[in-house]
């Protein structure tokens, strides 16, 4: 399995808001549980992020290993999914 991971700025506003549930409902979709990391947390997932918001693919073997896939900016669903259906493909 896989570990799907946004990283973005703390929740302060409708944007962010708005972008939590496009990826949460595009994971659970697909059966993959979302995981959320503030780039202000001390995560290392969140310091591997030059831009927000950057969702990750990870192995559930090495959740803090090398992405398997990663998408960087704005995305919509069909951007998730498609990041999710990647993942899954290379584990």
């Amino acid at each position: 399995m896989i570990n799907a991971v946004l990283v973005d700025l703390p929740e302060h506003n409708a944007r962010v808001r708005r972008i939590k549930r496009v990826f949460n409902d595009a994971c659970w979709a697909l059966d993959v549980e979302p995981e959320f990391v503030d780039v202000t947390s001390y995560d290392s997932r969140a310091g591997q992020a030059e831009t927000v918001p950057t969702l990750y693919v990870f192995d559930d073997a090495d959740p803090y290993g090398a992405p398997l896939a990663e998408h960087r900016g704005a995305f919509n669903a069909e951007d998730v999914t498609g990041l999710i259906e990647r993942g899954l493909a290379l584990v």
